[in-house]
Formats: structure tokens, C-alpha cells, sequence
């Protein structure tokens, strides 16, 4: 069973739009960029598996803008293979194997939001462990016990990384974030320790969602507008 709209809006405190689309096993002719723009921001190189993706992706993309009454609109790719959205419009999108999941809102709203969708057989191997995880991650990761906890700590920090890249581009890597899992909520607060742009200081604490079932990870982060005041962008304010 895919994940639900309901499932991706969990826990984002303002109105966001959401595309959930998947691959059928007896579809011969998956989707494909709609938009010349589309296609030339993906390359010449790229091959059929990779447009298929990357046409799915950009549906969902869609289907999540048509909830925010935005029609027909062209999603490029930034140099960073970010998706550059219509004017006012905060999103990300997140693939894995034959899913794809879009989530976008009203920069008025946010300043970022972050999706991913893992899937635990595919998730990182317990040597990727140091690599992904903060000394004070690895006794609750305990790769002895499974990868799941990696996994979920793996998708958590890469929504968190989504939802902050756009907002001056500032590349994170995963120490530059430190999660702690609230099992009373079922989510994790990240603690994000470099500055990602004015109003987005060193320190700041995120919430990221996080729901596991039916063999998937999906966790989502946002990051709310700073407002002149200093307001709501920063620290727990943020916590929805």
C-alpha cells in the first residue's frame, strides 16, 4: 500500500498540496516529462528508466500544484538537480523504485518543505552507519538490531536537507544535522548546526515527521517563513 496524502500532510501546520503517483507493473509506456523545458533540463544522456522517474516524479509535482489551484506549470531542474517551482511556490519531490511523492506550499507559509520515501530493503547498509549518523545518533540507530532506525534517520535527514538547500543554498551534509527521535510524538527534532541564511542560524530546530509501513520510510520537514519580527521562522517556533 502506497503512502496517503493524509500521511504526507501529518504533522505541516499550514495548507501544502500533495501528488502521490505510482508505477503500474502492467504499464508499458511509463509517464514522461509533459514540457520541452522539462525534457532539456534532464539531458540528452539520461536514460529511459531515468525519464520515467523523473516524468513521475514531475506528475505528482503537478497533481500537488493543481491542489494549490496552479494549472499548467513547467518544473525545471536547478544545478543541483533541485526542482525550480512556479513563482511563490516552496516544495520538494522524492522517488523510490515506482513511487513518486510531491509535496508543495505558499511561500507566504513556507520557506521550505522537504519530502523522501526510502524503502527499508533499499535502505543504507549498517557500513553506512558513520557515514550518515552523529556519535549521539548511533546508540538509538543500533545497526545490531536491523537498519530500520538507519533508514529512518537516512530519509529524515535528507527531507530536512530538502526543505533548507532552497533557501540560499547552502549545501548540508548529514553531521551537519543532529536528530533526536521523540517516540511520544513519532517524529524527530532535528537540530540544524550551520546557518543556512539570514533568519536561519546555527541551532535552529526543526520537526521532521516520520511514518513507517508497508515497507517504506516517509518523513517530511518544513521550515516556516521567518517573519520581520524574527518571528516563527527560528527555533521552536517552528514546532508544529
Amino acid at each position: 500500500m502506497r503512502p496517503t496524502a493524509d500521511d504526507v500532510r501529518r504533522g505541516l501546520p499550514r495548507a501544502v498540496g500533495v501528488g502521490i503517483r505510482q508505477l503500474s507493473e502492467a504499464e508499458a509506456h511509463p509517464p514522461t516529462p509533459w514540457y520541452p523545458f522539462e525534457a532539456e533540463a534532464l539531458g540528452a544522456l539520461a536514460t529511459e528508466r531515468r525519464r520515467a522517474f523523473f516524468g513521475l516524479g514531475r506528475t505528482a509535482a503537478r497533481d500537488a500544484l493543481l491542489e494549490l489551484g496552479i494549472l499548467h506549470a513547467a518544473i525545471g531542474r536547478g544545478p543541483a538537480g533541485e526542482p525550480l517551482w512556479p513563482p511563490g511556490i516552496a516544495g520538494a519531490i522524492s522517488h523510490t523504485r515506482d513511487l513518486a511523492v510531491a509535496v508543495v506550499g505558499r511561500q507566504t507559509d513556507y520557506a521550505g518543505l522537504g519530502v523522501d520515501v526510502e524503502e527499508l530493503v533499499r535502505g543504507p547498509s549498517p557500513r553506512a552507519a558513520r557515514l550518515v549518523c552523529r556519535p549521539t545518533e548511533m546508540e538509538w540507530v543500533n545497526v545490531e538490531a536491523g537498519t530500520e532506525r538507519l533508514t529512518m534517520l537516512f530519509s529524515a535527514k535528507e527531507a530536512v536537507f530538502k526543505a533548507l538547500f532552497p533557501i540560499e543554498r547552502v549545501w548540508l551534509g548529514f553531521a551537519d544535522a543532529e536528530l533526536t527521535w521523540r517516540a511520544d510524538r513519532g517524529r524527530f527534532s532535528a537540530r540544524v548546526l550551520k546557518s543556512v541564511g539570514a533568519g536561519y542560524p546555527a541551532g535552529l530546530v526543526l520537526d521532521v515527521n516520520c511514518l513507517v509501513a508497508d515497507g517504506l520510510v516517509l518523513t517530511t520537514a518544513f521550515v516556516l517563513r521567518v517573519t520581520r519580527d524574527g518571528g516563527e521562522g527560528a527555533g521552536r517556533a517552528m514546532s508544529g
